[in-house]
C-alpha cells in the first residue's frame, strides 16, 4: 500500500488490494474507517489531515493493517516532508517563544534594537519588564498577553505597534474589545505618542457611524476607516460588520482582542465574528488577565483567533479534549501553550503592594436576623438567588418586596451557566409586615459614614456595588450628607459615562458609585483614586481583580498607599460565631486569588470552581444546622 498527496488531497494506493475489499476489511474497518472518505478510480480517499500528529497516527494504523494483511505501507517523500516542514515551523515557534521567554542572550542585539526603537517613538518610556512583554509580542506576530490586570497590558501593546509600525509592517491598531475600554485605549494613545503620532480615532460608537443603516456601515468601514491609526470596535457591533473588518484587519493592520474571554464561548455570536475579523490578519494579539476564568476549553475560540490556519498543527485540541482536561491532559496543554503567551504580575513591574484589606463588620438587628431565616428556607433550593436577596436586604429589606429576576443579574455568573427561577414576590401578610417593620439598614449607614471620613480626609473614593438600587440608595444617603457622588451603571451612555470619569478624574465631585459589570474593565482611575469601598460583592473573582486594578495599577508612585474595604454584615444563627455573607464570599475570593497566583509562580493557567460549586461553599454555614 502506498500513502501519496495529490491536489492537495491524501490518498491511499491499495496496489496488489482491492480498494472495495480493503475497506470490508474487518482489521481496517475497525482502526481505520473514520479517516476514509470514499474511493475514487480504485484509490481511497482520506478524510483531511490536520496536523502531524494526527498524520504519524494515521500512519501508525495503517501500517499495522498492511503488516496483518502481508504487504507493506510506502509513505511518498513529498507527503512525509510537506508534514516535517509542518512540524518543524511548530517547533521553531515553540522555540523561539521559549527562548524569548527566558531571556535567551542570541535575543538580546535584537531587543536592544527594539527597546532603542520603541523608545524613540514614544514620550513615555516602557518599564523593562514591559520592554521585554513588547518584544515577545512584536516577534511572535500572534500571541496571548494574559499579564494581570493593572499591569499595563495596553502600553505593553503600544510599544509593540510602535516597532512595528517604525519598520512599516503595519499602520494602525484594530481593538475589539468592550465598549468600556474605548476612553482607555484613546488615553493611553495619547500617554504614550503625544505628538510624536498624533491620535486619528474611529470607534464603533461614533455618532456618525451609529446613524448608519447597515449597508452604508458596510460602505463606511471600506471607505472611511482605513486612514485612521486606532479602530476600536465593541464586540456585540463586529457582529454584522465581521467580514468588512477581516478586510481592514488583513490589510497592514495589528489585530488586537482585548477582554479575549469575552468570546470563550464555542459557537457564540461574539466569538464567531471574531474569528471571522482575525481570519486574515498578519499580527493578532489577545489580552486577558483571566484566560480560562471556567476551564480549558475557553481557550478553543482563543487559540482559533489567533491561529486561525495554524491552530491544527500547533496544538490540534479536540474541544471534548480541552472540556474534560484531566490532570496529564493539563499538563500537555499547558506545555504547548507556554510559548505563546507572556503573563507578567504587578510585582514583576515594581507596583507598591495595597495596604491590607481591612474588612468592616456590622451586626445585623434582631429583625433582620429572622428575615435571613425566612429567605434562607424560602431559596434554599436557587443560591444564586439566595444571595442575591440576603445582599438586597442589607442594603434595604424593603427591596424583598421587588420582584427579582435572577436574569438581570447573569453578569454575575457564566453566560453559559443557568440562573434559576424568576422570583416572583408572594409573600404572607406576616412576613411583609416583618419587612416593613426591619428598620434602616445598619450596613448602608455604615458604609455611608466611612465615605464621609474619607472624604472629610480629602481622599476620592470608589464604591462597588451589585444593584442599581443600592447605587442610587447610597447616593442620596451621601447628598443628605453634603457630599457629592454620581453613579455609573449599564444605564448611563457612552458620553455621559466618559464625561463622568473625566470629572472624577478632575476632582470635580469626590465619590463615584458603579459596578463591575459596567466599570470593572480597562478603566484607569489611579491617577485620583487610592480608596475603594466593596458595599456589595461577589463571588466572580474576575470581576474583583478588575475592580481593585482600577485604581492599583502601573504608574503609581513607590510611596502611595492603595487602600480596599469591605463591608460585612454579620447574622446571629445562635451559634459560637455569626454567620456572614459578605466575609464567605470575601474568604472565597481569596482563596480562588491565591489560587491565580500560586500557578502563575507554577507557569500554568488556572481554572476556577462553577458558580454552583462556589455557591455550595459560601452557604455551607448557613446550612449546616
Amino acid at each position: 500500500m502506498r500513502l501519496y498527496q495529490r491536489g492537495g488531497q491524501i490518498y491511499l494506493d491499495p496496489e496488489s488490494l482491492d480498494a472495495d475489499s480493503l475497506r470490508r476489511n474487518a482489521r481496517f474497518k475497525m482502526t481505520c474507517r473514520a479517516y476514509v472518505r470514499c474511493v475514487v478510480q480504485g484509490h481511497i480517499l482520506l478524510e483531511e489531515i490536520g496536523n502531524y500528529t494526527e498524520f504519524e497516527k494515521i500512519v501508525g494504523k495503517l501500517s499495522k493493517v498492511a503488516g496483518r494483511l502481508g504487504v507493506a505501507l510506502s509513505v511518498d517523500d513529498d507527503l512525509q516532508d510537506s508534514f516535517a516542514q509542518i512540524r518543524e515551523l511548530a517547533e521553531q515557534r515553540s522555540r523561539l517563544g521559549n527562548e524569548i521567554k527566558r531571556g535567551d542572550h542570541k535575543h538580546d542585539a535584537h531587543l536592544a534594537e527594539f527597546s532603542e526603537v520603541v523608545d524613540t517613538a514614544m514620550v513615555r518610556p516602557l518599564k523593562d519588564r514591559q520592554m521585554r512583554d513588547a518584544f515577545f509580542l512584536a516577534t511572535m506576530g500572534r500571541a496571548g498577553n494574559f499579564s494581570v490586570p493593572g499591569s499595563g497590558k495596553t502600553a505593553t501593546v503600544l510599544g509593540a505597534f510602535a516597532f512595528l509600525a517604525a519598520r512599516s509592517m503595519v499602520d494602525r491598531i484594530m481593538v475589539v474589545c468592550p465598549k468600556n475600554a474605548f476612553d482607555s485605549w484613546a488615553t493611553e494613545w495619547r500617554l504614550c505618542f503625544g505628538d510624536k503620532r498624533p491620535l486619528s480615532l474611529f470607534t464603533t460608537q461614533d455618532n456618525a457611524y451609529r446613524k448608519l443603516g447597515k449597508f452604508d456601515r458596510l460602505s463606511y468601514i471600506r471607505t472611511r476607516v482605513g486612514g485612521c491609526n486606532l479602530l476600536l470596535v465593541n464586540y456585540e457591533a463586529a457582529i454584522g460588520v465581521a467580514e468588512e473588518l477581516s478586510k481592514v484587519a488583513g490589510d497592514r493592520t495589528l489585530l488586537v482582542f482585548d477582554e479575549i474571554h469575552r468570546v470563550k464561548r464555542v459557537g457564540g455570536k461574539q466569538a464567531n465574528a471574531a474569528l471571522v475579523v482575525s481570519k486574515s490578519a498578519p499580527y493578532t494579539f489577545a489580552l486577558t488577565g483571566t484566560p480560562i476564568p471556567n476551564g480549558y476549553i475557553d481557550i478553543y475560540n482563543m487559540l482559533h483567533i489567533l491561529y486561525p490556519r495554524e491552530y491544527d498543527n500547533f496544538f490540534g485540541f479536540e474541544k471534548s479534549e480541552l472540556k474534560n482536561a484531566e490532570d496529564s491532559d493539563i499538563e500537555l496543554v499547558n506545555n504547548k501553550l507556554q510559548p505563546f503567551y507572556c503573563r507578567t504580575t504587578k510585582d514583576d513591574l515594581g507596583v507598591p503592594r495595597a495596604e491590607p484589606d481591612e474588612l468592616i463588620k456590622v451586626s445585623s438587628g434582631e429583625r433582620t436576623n429572622l428575615l435571613l431565616g425566612v429567605i434562607k428556607n424560602r431559596y434554599r433550593r436557587n443560591k444564586l438567588t439566595l444571595m442575591l436577596r440576603v445582599l438586597q436586604m442589607e442594603n434595604d429589606p424593603i427591596d424583598l418586596l421587588e420582584t427579582l429576576n435572577p436574569e438581570d443579574y447573569r453578569w454575575i455568573i457564566e453566560e453559559d451557566e443557568e440562573t434559576g427561577e424568576v422570583d416572583a414576590v408572594d409573600y404572607s401578610d406576616k412576613i411583609v409586615g416583618m419587612i416593613r417593620s426591619a428598620g434602616a439598614s445598619s450596613k448602608r449607614a455604615r458604609c455611608c459614614s466611612l465615605i464621609g471620613d474619607l472624604v472629610a480626609q480629602g481622599r476620592s473614593v470608589i464604591v462597588w456595588c451589585i444593584f442599581i438600587k443600592s447605587m442610587s440608595d447610597l447616593q442620596r444617603g451621601l447628598a443628605g450628607m453634603g457630599i457629592e457622588a454620581r453613579t455609573i451603571n449599564g444605564q448611563n451612555d457612552l458620553v455621559c459615562r466618559s464625561a463622568d470619569l473625566d470629572d472624577f478624574r478632575a476632582g470635580k465631585f469626590p465619590v463615584l458609585i458603579t459596578n463591575p459589570h459596567t466599570l470593572a474593565e480597562s478603566v484607569s482611575l489611579h491617577s485620583i483614586c487610592h480608596d475603594a469601598v466593596y458595599y456589595e460583592y461577589s463571588f466572580n473573582l474576575v470581576h474583583l481583580l478588575q475592580s481593585r486594578d482600577r485604581i492599583h495599577r502601573l504608574g503609581l508612585p513607590q510611596d502611595q498607599q492603595t487602600r480596599y474595604y469591605y463591608l460585612s454584615e454579620d447574622y446571629d444563627l445562635g451559634k459560637p460565631d455569626p454567620w456572614s455573607l459578605d466575609e464567605e464570599i470575601y474568604t472565597r475570593l481569596r482563596e480562588k486569588e491565591n489560587t491565580m497566583l500560586r500557578c502563575i509562580d507554577s507557569e500554568i493557567l488556572e481554572t476556577q470552581p462553577t458558580s454552583q460549586e462556589d455557591l455550595d461553599a459560601i452557604f455551607a454555614g448557613l446550612f449546616d444546622d
